[in-house]
C-alpha cells in the first residue's frame, strides 16, 4: 500500500503528481532538521550542504565507502556505496532517534518500519 503510493509518486508526472503529492503530504509529518543533522553528524566528516530546497545534505567518503545522506521537509534520502556495515549504522541511529519511519528501496522494491511496531497479545 504505502510502497505502490511512493512509487507512484517517482514514475509519474503532471496532475497525478499533485494528487499524489497531496497524499503523501497529509500521512507524512516534517522531518526535524536540526535533531536529524545533530544524531547524524558522527557519522560525517566530510561534507555539509544547504542546498537551494532548504534540504541538508551529508556526504562522508571513507575506504571506498561513500554515505550521502539528504534531509528534506519530509523525507531523509539515503544513498549507499560499499559495504552494508554503512547503511547499517544509519538505520540504527535512526531507529533509536525515530523509529516511525518508512524505509523504501526503489530499486529491488523493498519495504519496511524502520522499527516495526511489535503487536501485542491479548489472551
Amino acid at each position: 500500500m504505502f510502497f505502490n503510493l511512493f512509487h507512484q509518486y517517482a514514475h509519474v508526472s503532471g496532475s497525478l503528481k499533485n494528487v499524489l503529492s497531496r497524499q503523501i503530504h497529509y500521512i507524512t509529518k516534517q522531518i526535524p532538521l536540526l535533531p536529524v543533522h545533530h544524531v547524524l553528524q558522527p557519522l560525517f566528516s566530510d561534507t555539509i550542504n544547504m542546498t537551494k530546497t532548504g534540504a541538508c545534505q551529508l556526504l562522508s567518503k571513507k575506504e571506498g565507502q561513500v554515505l550521502e545522506v539528504t534531509i528534506e521537509e519530509r523525507m531523509l534520502r539515503l544513498n549507499v556505496s560499499g559495504s552494508y556495515d554503512t547503511e547499517t549504522a544509519v538505520f540504527e541511529i535512526l531507529r533509536n532517534f525515530k523509529g516511525n519511519l518508512l524505509a523504501i528501496d526503489y530499486d529491488h522494491k523493498r519495504y519496511g518500519w524502520i522499527k516495526p511496531v511489535k503487536e501485542r497479545k491479548f489472551v
